[in-house]
């Protein structure tokens, strides 16, 4: 599993927000391909015209789930 930080703007309704998440996925972001899949996302989560500004991966693993 691999974790990164993702930094994106978008519009809000008071001009331009911006907004830093932890972004888990599979496989890592290789291409613009990826950066698209993620920026599509945000948009279908409700972040009108969500551009990502900038990713960074995160050095140590995702933490495991207790069991």
């Amino acid at each position: 599993m691999y974790r990164y930080m993702i930094s994106f703007s978008y519009e809000a309704p008071s001009g331009i927000g911006f907004m830093g998440i932890e972004w888990p996925c599979k496989r890592p972001i290789r291409s613009m391909d990826d950066v698209t899949v993620v920026m599509n996302h945000l948009r279908n989560s409700g972040y009108v015209n969500a551009v990502i500004l900038g990713f960074s991966l995160f050095a140590d693993p995702a933490p495991k789930a207790a069991s």
